[in-house]
């Protein structure tokens, strides 16, 4: 392995241009207004860079991110301070060291129990400060510092809001269109190639609807009532997530040679299964921006899904009164099996996520 590999090791996944640009420019303009109202207002130069510092840890890859950012800031400068000016005017004979770690310490603990999350770091950087900064000052400085970091994550909020927003409810829609539309081609190819003796188009390969899960605690903190709600995407990513699995599964066989005398039975209904599943990757696709909108053609759907495992037993239950089971060969009913009960998985799978967006 190269130096430069090892070094590219310890990164993580880049983000997409699109995205990465959006927070780009969010964080420009939220910077440059931040530097142009501390400098109009006349705040001194060191705490006005308190306003970057908000502005740099606040703007996040959604509006959601940000504001769970924005307010676990808020909370833990007031914290921060409160703490720093409690130590300092109870104990202002005892030696700085240990007068700055009861402060932090104070900050943690009080942070601790108001659940301020991420925003105690902040908090406690505030009240280090303000153990250090000269008693005839303290006041004035903290109180600048303070200023400027409440200014400073106002405006990267308003900045996330309105600048080339990009909230994580979108993020979770196109997320899980991409997913649908993957399991749609893969199980069409599959079936396709199954029956054709191991050729046919390549199945596409479904994304893993994990790298979407964060997102749905992004949801939780947007004021949007527009669809997918939280709690109805974290139970839907749950059926998409059943559904992909049912496709790994139908990955394995769809490249495989079937016998003639054993598929072309079932042929009509495989592809039949196939359909049903892709008809309802595409209405629930189109749902995940109003249900309600779309209630009659979900219901259509799930009510197709619902006979895909029964047709397809009734398929085998032929196939057994034709007598063309009993002269397969083992692993040919194995890829058989395989790929009906894949076929019920990938169905089962979307009628839960089907029920939840319902």
């Amino acid at each position: 392995m190269s130096r430069i590999s090892r070094w590219r090791g310890f990164g993580g996944a880049r983000a997409p241009l699109g995205q990465w640009l959006r927070t780009l420019v969010r964080l420009v303009v939220a910077a440059a207004v931040a530097a142009l109202v501390v400098t109009a207002l006349g705040f001194p130069d060191e705490p006005a860079a308190w306003a970057m510092v908000a502005v740099a840890v606040v703007v996040g890859d959604t509006t959601g991110q940000s504001v769970a950012a924005s307010w676990n800031r808020m909370q833990g400068s007031v914290v921060g301070c409160l703490s720093g000016a409690v130590v300092q005017i109870s104990i202002p004979m005892v030696a700085v060291p240990i007068r700055v770690a009861i402060a932090m310490a104070l900050c943690l603990s009080v942070c601790r129990l108001l659940r301020v999350g991420s925003g105690w770091r902040l908090g406690v950087a505030l009240a280090g400060f303000f153990i250090f900064v000269p008693g005839a000052q303290e006041w004035e400085m903290v109180g600048w510092r303070l200023s400027a970091t409440l200014l400073g994550i106002t405006i990267a909020l308003l900045a996330v809001m309105f600048v080339a927003p990009d909230t994580a409810a979108t993020r979770l829609r196109d997320g899980i269109r991409a997913v649908l539309a993957a399991i749609a081609s893969s199980v069409d190819a599959d079936v396709e190639s199954w029956l054709g003796g191991g050729g046919g188009d390549r199945a596409v390969a479904v994304p893993d609807v994990s790298g979407l899960r964060p997102l749905v605690v992004d949801r939780r903190h947007e004021i949007s009532r527009r669809a997918p709600m939280p709690d109805a995407v974290s139970a839907m990513l749950d059926g998409v997530d059943l559904a992909a699995a049912g496709v790994q599964r139908l990955n394995r066989y769809g490249g495989e040679a079937s016998e003639a005398g054993l598929h072309t039975h079932i042929a009509d209904d495989l592809r039949a299964a196939a359909i049903r599943i892709a008809t309802a990757c595409a209405v629930t696709s189109r749902a995940l921006t109003d249900p309600s909108a779309h209630r009659d053609a979900l219901a259509d759907a799930r009510a197709g899904l619902d006979t895909v495992e029964a047709d397809l037993e009734a398929a085998i239950e032929r196939l057994r009164a034709l007598g063309v089971t009993p002269t397969a060969r083992a692993a040919e009913l194995t890829r058989l099996f395989g790929v009906i009960n894949a076929l019920g998985l990938v169905a089962m799978g979307l009628v839960r996520a089907i029920d939840a967006l319902r």
